[in-house]
């Protein structure tokens, strides 16, 4: 990233990747804004600065934008949970409703506001699985599934905000490998009791991305002007079974001889 101080907005920011990537701009020098809904998340410092907002009913500290050059855009409940009908609600809202009420802040103070450029998550539950078609950016899709129809929805709110002539980069983002959370976290206890098994016929492609990846192309994407969608992802997506046989083995631990049922799951 370039050495000119940049002030940064970053949403979902107690989140995994938001908390790994704040500390990667802090380290360079940088100072961040974040918004939490919590005011027990909220420790301030020099660099570091929290801010209230709550999506659900639209409201927001609107210092958060004081003096901000850049947006990271993260906030959306995660999808790792049953899938009830509450839930899927949730899902779709947390990410429309966080979407919206940044948008119709940046709107407000477009006259006042220093921001150049925002970097939005999204995510490649835009693609349908295949375990034999392969996708870019580039590719035509319908809304079939539910994850489908969230990411269509959420990417049109997001493209909103081209309106207010600024710069947009949207990263459709895999499945984030990181310690602290994500798909590693929910695989992590079955696999140490070597209770770990491929799910269905294990054959299903994931296209997945490390913290250290993921943080390091949203820094990109600012220092070199990346503007348009990208898919957030390593190069090489792995079948579902060797995915689980790798994991085990970088704990030491066994994979059951066994497949577990999509049903089940």
């Amino acid at each position: 990233m370039k050495k000119t101080k940049m002030k940064f907005l970053v949403t979902g920011a107690t989140g995994n990747i938001g908390s790994y990537l704040i500390k990667k701009i802090l380290s360079m020098g940088h100072s961040v804004n974040y918004l939490t809904r919590n005011q027990s998340n909220i420790n301030n410092s020099s660099k570091l600065n929290g801010f209230l907002w709550n999506p659900d009913n639209q409201s927001i500290d609107k210092k958060c934008l004081h003096e901000v050059t850049h947006i990271v855009h993260l906030a959306g409940e995660s999808i790792s949970k049953r899938w009830t009908k509450k839930r899927k609600k949730n899902i779709l809202n947390s990410r429309l409703l966080s979407t919206k009420l940044l948008f119709e802040s940046l709107k407000t103070f477009k006259n006042k506001s220093k921001v150049e450029h925002i970097v939005c998550a999204s995510a490649i539950g835009i693609y349908k699985s295949s375990n034999d078609k392969i996708y870019n950016e580039d590719t035509e899709f319908e809304g079939e599934t539910y994850l489908q129809q969230v990411v269509l929805e959420w990417e049109n709110q997001l493209v909103k905000f081209k309106k207010l002539n600024l710069n947009l980069t949207i990263f459709r983002i895999g499945l984030v490998l990181s310690e602290k959370g994500g798909i590693l976290k929910t695989l992590k206890i079955p696999t140490k009791l070597n209770f770990s098994a491929p799910i269905g016929n294990g054959e299903q492609y994931q296209s997945w991305i490390h913290e250290y990846d993921l943080s390091k192309m949203i820094i990109e994407s600012i220092d070199k002007k990346w503007f348009g969608i990208f898919n957030a992802v390593s190069p090489n997506s792995v079948k579902q079974k060797v995915f689980i046989k790798l994991y085990a083995k970088s704990l030491k631990r066994l994979v059951l001889p066994i497949y577990i049922p999509k049903i089940i799951i």
